[in-house]
């Protein structure tokens, strides 16, 4: 009502008080208009005639993006008859369905309003019953196919009963069966249970990869523990660190990998004497002993409170994502590439993709994805199936021509994909199954899916699709409710891959694993602070984050954890930490930093702070000292 007070202000006026950015576009301060006609219509007299009004020329003109227009109608009498209406729209930003969407859910707010005039606004109810049915159930989950309350190294088992010749594992000339490779496992397994590993225990791998760290995680599983993979291109800060938040009492490793990281006990795969002692035990199964809610895994990832949040997955969570699922083929005639870092979700679908089906894992040499390497192990090991993150995927597309010949599926994620670069792979690899893949390690690897087609690459994004199986996800608003087809919202998520939450943080999983507002007593689901929108047709689209997190290269970042390291280094005052995108697509961290009273901060001494306390993917790019942050 106060508006009205400045009813009279000439428009001139309020344009050149605002000063908006202009563009020939758009109109410069709003796009949406409520019209309502509620003023008596004036009908002239004129002596002699009878004057009677008629609508002669319409220019079918859209003058903003949406117009509502509403005219009050009276009867002979003067009583009120009602409401009459329009709606106009832009053809380039919408289409008739949507806007028909849209004027129904607004009759709908004034049907509730009428029939309840006491009710609050924010909770009157825009949904009609077929809309909010499709929300929350047929567009938000998919039926798995196959049961998946099972461990994952009784999968394995399994497969390497029927097929124990078959081949498990490449790397480099050197070729390990799954019997060798279930021999070996069952071997360090009993060693680890020996050394006083027990059910529920966490264990760290610290290993190269190549075959032993295979072996080694499997050995966890199969001794009842879960096992944390710690990549030795961290330093040993961070891996310190892990160890002590993890709480691990044995860390399976090889050579100096393990040096300081005690008071963890080591079990050293190349000393004699351990060698000597797997070596006799017997290569024989241990027999049942975790179940599938037991925790199969603890991923690490960064934290915005500048400590690492460890993510306990149960073995359900792997199973459910891999066995039963149909977003892309698993099967004994695939082979699969393992090249993401040890440390991400994306290994657990790269190794056990193919080892829990009888496939092929081929194993890249190095900690992080060499495009180089990459592209002589498809064509060396005839690899079909590989999983890359979108900034790799775009390299390997641009860089080397045909490297992708007798890829047969390559599955993106990570990061946004891009409609260029799906369009040049579709067109190079005409039989190419591309799929962007969306899901936080929380959820372990995919909670959604979408197979890219041709049309999908005229977009602007490329969507990330529909719940794969076993899987619920929930677009809701800040009271957890259902929002309308293209009204964006919060995402939430639960099923099968749905972790248990962060080992040892019971406030941040209390805050981010909460009450599922539409599902049964004890569920739960997990907020994941991306911000997404449902399409008329049933499929998500990602919009962006609702904080700070951002993706770098495929990896989880928060600025915050970078910025709390910096804190600690003792001449610095204050750190702000932000991402730059200079050249499109190529986001890097950038470190801004105060130096304290009286001292003289060198942006290198910064920097070697950064690569003695942060894995490579969180230090910033570039380091910049100012005099006071603006």
């Amino acid at each position: 009502l106060a508006a009205y007070a400045h009813q009279d202000v000439p428009f001139e006026r309020l344009v050149e008080e605002l000063n908006p950015v202009r563009s020939a576009a758009r109109h410069p301060l709003f796009q949406v208009m409520l019209v309502l006609q509620n003023n008596a219509v004036a009908t002239p007299r004129l002596s002699g005639l009878d004057l009677v009004g008629q609508e002669v020329l319409s220019l079918d003109v859209a003058k903003f993006d949406l117009t509502f227009d509403v005219t009050e109608a009276y009867d002979a009498t003067g009583r009120p008859a009602g409401i009459r209406g329009s709606a106009q729209y832009a053809v380039d930003l919408f289409d008739r369905g949507s806007t028909e969407g849209l004027v129904g859910r607004l009759v709908r707010l004034l049907e509730e309003a009428v029939a309840d005039p006491d009710v609050l606004i924010g909770d009157l109810d825009v949904l009609a019953v077929d809309e909010r049915r499709s929300l929350l159930g047929e567009w938000s989950t998919t039926a798995g196919t196959s049961p998946y309350e099972v461990c994952v190294h009784d999968l394995f088992e399994e497969r390497a009963a029927v097929s124990p010749g078959s081949t498990a594992l490449v790397f480099g000339d050197v070729r390990l069966s799954y019997g060798e490779l279930e021999r070996d496992a069952n071997r360090l397994a009993r060693y680890l249970v020996a050394r006083g590993v027990r059910r529920g225990d966490t264990v760290g791998v610290l290993l190269e990869r190549d075959p032993r760290l295979v072996v080694a995680v499997l050995a966890v599983l199969k001794a009842g523990a879960a096992y944390t993979l710690l990549d030795p291109g961290f330093p040993v800060e961070r891996l310190r660190d892990v160890v002590d938040r993890a709480g691990l009492s044995v860390v399976v490793t090889a050579g100096v990998l393990g040096d300081g990281l005690e008071p963890a006990g080591l079990v050293r795969l190349d000393a004699d004497a351990e060698v000597a002692g797997i070596a006799r035990c017997a290569d024989s199964a241990l027999g049942r002993i975790a179940g599938p809610e037991d925790a199969a895994c603890v991923m690490f990832t960064s934290g915005s409170t500048g400590v690492p949040k460890g993510v306990v997955a149960p073995h359900r969570a792997v199973t459910g994502t891999l066995v039963g699922q149909e977003f892309v083929s698993f099967g004994p005639d695939e082979v699969w590439l393992q090249c993401a870092p040890v440390s991400w979700d994306a290994f657990a679908l790269e190794l056990f993709g193919a080892l829990l089906h009888g496939g092929v894992c081929v194993l890249q040499p190095g900690g992080k994805p060499e495009p180089e390497v990459i592209a002589e192990l498809i064509a060396r090991h005839h690899v079909t199936s590989a999983y890359l993150s979108a900034s790799l995927l775009n390299f390997l597309l641009d860089e080397y021509p045909g490297c992708f010949t007798g890829v047969r599926q390559i599955i993106g994620g990570g990061e946004a994909a891009s409609p260029a670069h799906a369009a040049k792979a579709l067109a190079e690899y005409p039989g190419l199954r591309l799929v962007n893949g969306y899901g936080p390690v929380e959820a372990m690897i995919f909670v959604s899916t979408h197979r890219i087609t041709a049309q999908d690459t005229a977009r602007p994004a490329i969507p990330i699709g529909r719940p794969i199986g076993n899987e619920r996800m929930y677009a809701l608003d800040e009271r957890l409710r259902p929002v309308p087809v293209g009204v964006v919202g919060d995402l939430y998520l639960t099923g099968a891959g749905l972790a248990h939450g962060y080992l040892g943080q019971a406030a941040l999983t209390a805050e981010r694993f909460v009450a599922h507002p539409h599902g049964a007593p004890g569920e739960r689901v997990y907020r994941t602070g991306d911000l997404v929108r449902w399409r008329a047709d049933g499929v998500l689209e990602y919009v962006g984050r609702a904080d700070g997190q951002v993706k770098i290269r495929g990896f989880r970042v928060e600025p915050g954890e970078v910025q709390a390291v910096l804190m600690r280094h003792g001449a610095v005052r204050q750190a702000a930490v932000v991402v730059r995108e200079d050249r499109p697509g190529d986001k890097r961290l950038a470190a801004y930093l105060v130096a304290e009273p009286g001292t003289a901060l060198d942006p290198d001494d910064a920097r070697a702070h950064a690569a003695a306390h942060l894995p490579e993917h969180l230090r910033p790019g570039s380091f910049t000292v100012l005099d006071a942050l603006p």
